[in-house]
C-alpha cells in the first residue's frame, strides 16, 4: 500500500522561502555556475566520468539536459525542470517527470552544500508535490542513495515510504490522496 498524506505549503524556519523558476539560457547559466562552484558533480549528473569531478562532458550534459526539459511535463519528454532560487540566487535545481506507470510521477533534486540544512529541500519538495497533484499524479517517486542521509530525512519527514533498492540506493514512493489533487495550487512562477 502507498502511504497517503496531505501536502501543505512548508516555510523552512529560518525563512528562507524558495521559488521555483523555469529555466532559460540565463537561468542555465546560473544553475552551471552553482553546480561547478557548490555542488559534487555526482549530486548533479549521472556519473559520466570515473571520477566525481566536473568536466566539459558533465557540464554539456547539464545544459542538454535543461535545454531538453524545457516544454515541461506535456513535452516529448514528459520532464520539467525548475531553478531553485532564494533571495535571487539560484541554489539548486528540481525535477518532475512522467513515469510508465500513469499517474505515477517521479521527482528529484539537488542542493548547493552551502544551502542545505536550512528547510530548503523539504519546502522545494512540497512545491514539487503540489505540481505532481496539479498535473493529476495519484503518487510520486523519488530515488537517492542510501548515504545521503539529508534526502532521507526529507523524503521521511514528508511521508515518502522508503524501500531498499539495489546496492547503496533506497526507492521512496508518496501517495497523494484526492484532497491534495483537487484543493491545491502549485508554488511556482510562470
Amino acid at each position: 500500500m502507498i502511504p497517503s498524506v496531505r501536502v501543505l505549503p512548508v516555510t523552512p524556519p529560518d525563512r528562507l522561502m524558495p521559488e521555483l523558476i523555469p529555466v532559460d539560457d540565463a537561468v542555465l547559466d546560473q544553475i552551471v555556475d552553482a553546480a561547478i562552484t557548490d555542488a559534487s558533480a555526482d549530486e548533479v549528473t549521472p556519473p559520466l566520468s570515473a571520477a566525481n569531478e566536473w568536466t566539459p562532458e558533465r557540464i554539456a550534459w547539464l545544459r542538454d539536459y535543461h535545454r531538453a526539459n524545457r516544454e515541461g511535463l506535456a513535452g516529448p519528454t514528459g520532464e520539467a525542470t525548475w531553478a531553485v532560487v532564494v533571495s535571487g540566487e539560484v541554489i539548486g535545481s528540481v525535477r518532475l517527470k512522467l513515469t510508465d506507470q500513469p499517474h505515477v510521477f517521479e521527482t528529484g533534486i539537488w542542493l548547493t552544500r552551502s544551502s542545505r540544512g536550512h528547510g530548503i529541500g523539504s519546502a522545494v519538495m512540497t512545491a514539487v508535490l503540489l505540481e505532481a497533484t496539479a498535473g493529476g499524479a495519484s503518487a510520486v517517486r523519488a530515488e537517492t542513495a542510501e548515504s545521503n542521509g539529508g534526502a532521507l530525512s526529507v523524503l521521511r519527514r514528508l511521508g515518502f515510504r522508503l524501500l531498499p533498492a539495489e546496492e547503496g540506493r533506497v526507492h521512496a514512493l508518496l501517495g497523494l490522496n484526492a484532497t491534495n489533487r483537487t484543493r491545491q495550487r502549485p508554488l511556482h512562477s510562470q
